[in-house]
């Protein structure tokens, strides 16, 4: 099968997963794949490549018109929506009802688009990407939070403050922009990095990874009706397949229909909760480890991209060539190591456009 494969032409995090969407493609499902970026998506393109699928991530740059235009030639076209509902403004109308079909990793975004065929699809982790490495000891703390400092989040670990200032902990992100950082914690920041596979020595180094979920409409973005989030970000899932052992915050109930609270990882309803838990698990090393085990295995079972792309091409159903549901449920996932030499300068995590955009 031809797979022709926009990616967001964004740099920084969503090059990283156009390189784990891209991969899957090529090597658990081998596909004849030609990834282009929105820019460079053409109709010359189109017609000399004569795909089966058009897959699209993102999409707010590609060209609807030429989304169309590939459906005339009998192309079947999807859209991958991995900012619902931070910029669900921007997806609405036009862009979204150029495709056949439109998959968005935010279950509560379904129901917003007129849209006869819209599908929730969970993140997911790349085995070949998250696993467990061993950290350098210039990688370990007893606490990291990667992400951005945002309003939400700002609130929990300044709460924390008086607890966090006796820990090695570290923060990687912007914690600038949307508020000020408690006093005692400045020292614990460093810069955004756009290197995922540093990331993933942090992810390995730290004893305890805080995941705290974007509040879907503070800062303001491209959510200007409010619409809530109670689907689990990307990091559930990256920080999974790492079997990293982290504290979630309780504020997306669909975390709990893809995890175990307690098994695989741990749910924290509050900051006093959170200190607690803090507490009570850098006291267990043997428990950390376990669960992030739990973690890892479950999401190699159930939450990989094998299984996403697998579910995109169930829904599609024009392939009659390959048992998809066979392959996505019966093949156990290959991990691989690459190096960081065979990865395009960029594929990071983090990156910021259009207002407050960032994870």
């Amino acid at each position: 099968m031809k797979v022709l494969f926009v990616n967001s032409g964004i740099p920084g995090f969503p090059a990283r997963y156009a390189y784990d969407i891209h991969t899957c493609l090529r090597q658990d499902f081998h596909c004849l794949v030609r990834q282009t970026s929105p820019q460079n998506l053409s109709k010359r393109l189109i017609q000399e490549f004569n795909p089966d699928l058009l897959l699209v991530v993102h999409g707010t740059y590609t060209k609807p018109e030429l989304v169309r235009y590939a459906g005339e030639r009998g192309v079947a076209t999807g859209l991958w929506l991995v900012e619902d509902p931070y910029e669900i403004d921007y997806h609405r109308g036009r862009m979204v009802g150029a495709y056949q079909y439109v998959f968005t990793t935010e279950q509560r975004a379904v129901r917003e688009y007129d849209h006869p065929r819209v599908y929730y699809l969970p993140w997911c982790c790349n085995p070949r990407v998250h696993q467990r490495v061993t950290a350098p000891p210039a990688y370990w703390s007893d606490l990291l939070f990667v992400g951005m400092g945002f309003p939400n989040r700002l609130r929990i670990i300044n709460h924390l403050a008086p607890l966090l200032k006796k820990l090695k902990v570290i923060l990687i992100g912007d914690w600038e922009s949307w508020g000020r950082l408690h006093p005692d914690l400045r020292d614990k920041v460093r810069p955004v990095t756009g290197d995922f596979w540093e990331i993933r020595k942090y992810y390995n180094g730290a004893r305890i990874n805080l995941n705290i979920h974007r509040d879907p409409v503070d800062p303001p973005s491209g959510n200007s009706q409010g619409i809530g989030a109670e689907s689990p970000n990307d990091r559930t899932f990256a920080l999974a397949g790492c079997a990293a052992f982290q504290l979630v915050d309780r504020t997306r109930p669909g975390l709990w229909e893809c995890f175990t609270d307690g098994v695989e990882m741990v749910g924290f309803a509050d900051p006093d909760d959170l200190a607690e838990k803090i507490q009570e698990y850098l006291a267990k090393p043997v428990k950390r480890t376990m669960i992030g085990e739990a973690a890892q295995q479950r999401a190699y079972r159930q939450h990989t991209y094998r299984h996403r792309l697998g579910e995109i091409f169930l829904k599609i159903r024009r392939f009659p060539e390959k048992n998809w549901e066979t392959t996505i449920r019966t093949s156990p996932p290959q991990v691989f190591v690459f190096p960081a030499s065979v990865v395009s300068p960029g594929q990071g995590f983090l990156y910021k456009t259009r207002g407050a955009k960032g994870r």
